[in-house]
C-alpha cells in the first residue's frame, strides 16, 4: 500500500478520536457557587454535537445529592441563558438545574445589522433542538440523574419559540422529555419576525415574510401540534414583542394535558425582578405538582 493511502487510511479509521464523536465532552469545568441556602457544584459543559456544532451549557448541582439521584430542570431562557439565566433562580433547591446557552450567532437576532446575517442565524437556530437533545442524553448517563425520571423543561421567551421543535425533535430520536413551562413564546414565524425585527416599519414587512420563510423549519406552528407531554403555557396580555395572535396561536396548537395562564404584564425582562421571580415560582410549583 503506497504510503500516503496508509496514512489516509489510519486517518479514517482514528477520526474519532482525532475530532471527537457526536455527544463527546469537549469541556468539563466544575467549580463552587454559594446560593442563598447552601454551597452548589456548577459544571460548564461543551459537547461535541458533530454537524450541528457544539452545545454549551451550565449544570447547577446541590452540595448533598441524595442516594437515589436528583431531579432535572433543563432552563431554556431568553438571549441572556447557560450561566448567566441561573442568577435568574433564587433559590436552585434540591434538584440539578440546566441551563442551554445559544450559539453566538443567535445574540445577532437582537442588533441592526440582523438583516446582513440572516442565513449564518438561521443555521445556529436549526441546531439548537439537536443541541439540546444532546444535553438531554447527557443528563440521563450522569450518576447523579434520578432513575425513571424525565427531564423537565423551564422555557421564557426566545427559549419557549424553540421548545415545540426540541420536544419533537427529542420524540423522533427517542427521547421522552417531562413536563414543560413555556413562557411568554409564540407560533409563526411571519408573526414573531414582524414584532421584533428592528429597523423602519416599510422594512419590516418585506423582511418578515423573508424570515418566516427562512426559518420555516423551526417555526412553532409546524411543531407544536405534535408535541407530547404536559404543558402550562404563560402569556403576558400586554405583550408587544409576542402579540396576542402569536400567544394565541402556541396555546391553541399545544395538544392537551396543558394549562394556560395569562398574566397582566409586558414581556419579561431581565430588569423586572418581580416578574422574574413570580415566573420562576409559579414554574416551579406547576412543576412540583406534575411529579
Amino acid at each position: 500500500m503506497w504510503p500516503s493511502l496508509k496514512i489516509l487510511c489510519i486517518l479514517l479509521l482514528s477520526s474519532t478520536t482525532l475530532f471527537g464523536s457526536v455527544g463527546e465532552v469537549v469541556l468539563d469545568q466544575k467549580y463552587v457557587v454559594p446560593d442563598t441556602e447552601e454551597k452548589r457544584t456548577y459544571q460548564d459543559i461543551i459537547l461535541d454535537c458533530g454537524k450541528e456544532g457544539e452545545s454549551h451549557f451550565t449544570i447547577s448541582l446541590p452540595e448533598n445529592i441524595p442516594e437515589e439521584g436528583l431531579e432535572c430542570i433543563a432552563v431554556i431562557g431568553g438571549l441572556q441563558t447557560g450561566r448567566e439565566s441561573l442568577k435568574f433562580v433564587p433559590s436552585h433547591g434540591a434538584q440539578a438545574l440546566i441551563a442551554y446557552e445559544y450559539p453566538a450567532r443567535l445574540k445577532e437576532l437582537h442588533k441592526y445589522d440582523v438583516l446582513l446575517h440572516l442565513y449564518s442565524v438561521r443555521r445556529a437556530a436549526i441546531s439548537v433542538a439537536p443541541q439540546i437533545v444532546e444535553m438531554i442524553k447527557y443528563l440521563q448517563k450522569q450518576s447523579w440523574h434520578k432513575k425513571n425520571t424525565k427531564v423537565s423543561v423551564m422555557a421564557y421567551s426566545f427559549g419557549a419559540v424553540f421548545t415545540p421543535v426540541t420536544y419533537v425533535t427529542a420524540q423522533e430520536a427517542g427521547v421522552t422529555l417531562g413536563p414543560g413551562v413555556l413562557a411568554y413564546g409564540g407560533a409563526g414565524a411571519y408573526c414573531l419576525f414582524k414584532a421584533n425585527l428592528p429597523g423602519p416599519s416599510w422594512l419590516k414587512e418585506p423582511f418578515a415574510r423573508m424570515g418566516a420563510a427562512l426559518f420555516k423549519p423551526i417555526d412553532p406552528i409546524i411543531y407544536a401540534p405534535k408535541m407530547k407531554g404536559n404543558f402550562l403555557i404563560i402569556n403576558g396580555a400586554f405583550d408587544k414583542q409576542i402579540p396576542n395572535p402569536c400567544a394565541e396561536k402556541l396555546q391553541d396548537l399545544i395538544p392537551p394535558p396543558k394549562t394556560v395562564m395569562t398574566l397582566q404584564t409586558d414581556h419579561m425582562h431581565p430588569k423586572n425582578a418581580d416578574l422574574n421571580l413570580r415566573l420562576i415560582t409559579v414554574s416551579r410549583n406547576w412543576l412540583n405538582e406534575q411529579s
